[in-house]
């Protein structure tokens, strides 16, 4: 259940309406085209489902509920979606420790990576290896060879 699709189906104001009516069992026996489609929209984000021919809303927003309960993101998870960054945080903290997660996952402590390497792990997690490789290096997270060679932690 993708929770952006709930939400921009029910910012469309007609969708919405509709959307209370299932709810509140008051749906008119025709449909307008804009009502029709609001049905649609809210059947394929699945709010509500067509069954024996009666609209009824389904069990999503409980669904939602239960998932939200199991906890909330706390620190660098909040900024992954499927085990890669999402976005980037606008506090330099989370932004480091967001990007020692991800180092962590790809160079163990006493590992020996050529710069190729190192990019090929980063880029399971963000597009933008450059970017989390020079802020390890910046910071001292990570070490550069000289020649830039290789990297260590």
């Amino acid at each position: 259940m993708d929770t952006r699709q709930i939400f921009a189906a029910l910012a469309n104001p007609d969708t919405r309406a509709m959307y209370a009516r299932v709810v509140l069992d008051q749906i008119p026996g025709t449909s307008t085209a804009k009502q029709s489609r609001a049905l649609q929209n809210l059947q394929r984000v699945g709010l509500i489902d067509d069954a024996d021919g009666a609209w009824s809303p389904t069990e999503a927003f409980r669904e939602l509920l239960a998932e939200g309960a199991s906890g909330t993101p706390k620190g660098y998870e909040r900024f992954l979606e499927h085990g890669r960054v999402a976005r980037w945080p606008s506090k330099a903290a989370d932004k480091d420790g967001l990007i020692r997660w991800i180092m962590d996952q790809c160079l163990a402590t006493d590992e020996r990576v050529e710069e190729r390497e190192l990019n090929d792990r980063i880029e399971r997690f963000s597009d933008d290896p450059a970017l989390i490789r020079r802020h390890c290096v910046d910071t001292g997270y990570i070490t550069r060879a000289p020649d830039g060679s290789e990297y260590r932690r």
